[in-house]
Formats: C-alpha cells, sequence, structure tokens
C-alpha cells in the first residue's frame, strides 16, 4: 500500500497572486508546497529544480526555539501501568474458558 508523504510546514511565504502570508510546507520528499488557501493558487516545485530554488527565496524561516543550556528538560520515562485483570479473547470463548 503506498503512503502519503508527510508535509511539515517550514515557515511562511506571501502568495503571487493576493499577497495573503500562506504556510510553505516541505514534504519528506523535498517537495515544496505554497498553496493558498484564500484564492486557490497551488504552487509546487520538486527539489533540485529552479522552481524550487526560486520559491525558496521567498520563503520566510519559523523560527526555532533554541534549547536552553543553563536550563535542561528531563522529562522521565513513563512506564506502562499494568493490566487490571486478563484480557478475554475470542480464542477464551472458543475453547470454553470463561
Amino acid at each position: 500500500m503506498k503512503t502519503r508523504p508527510t508535509k511539515t510546514i517550514i515557515g511562511t511565504a506571501e502568495c503571487s497572486c493576493c499577497g495573503r502570508e500562506i504556510p510553505a510546507r516541505e514534504s519528506d520528499t523535498g517537495t515544496l508546497n505554497l498553496s493558498c488557501q484564500w484564492c486557490d493558487l497551488p504552487l509546487y516545485a520538486k527539489k533540485g529544480t529552479e522552481a524550487h530554488r526560486l520559491l525558496m527565496a521567498r520563503v520566510k524561516r519559523k523560527a526555532e526555539p533554541e534549547p536552553d543550556a543553563t536550563n535542561p528538560v528531563h522529562v522521565p520515562p513513563v512506564e506502562p501501568k499494568p493490566a487490571a485483570r486478563a484480557a478475554r479473547t475470542a480464542f477464551d470463548i472458543l475453547s470454553g474458558r470463561v
């Protein structure tokens, strides 16, 4: 079964048609997606093409929060809770263990 590549928002850009700020998405394969939800203008560019280079020049990257070196965040590992009782399956019903 074929799966769709996931898209991550890498920043914003101005729409070529209406001038509004639109999200700039990039797929796992590197394809850039600048589709405007207001005027329905679709802009796509594959990685490595001149169109990709020109559109990426217009994208304003979103600021990544810098990790605070003086105050690192430590999350303790979460352990799974034990089952309250044994789960009953269809095999228990078929074998007569109820």
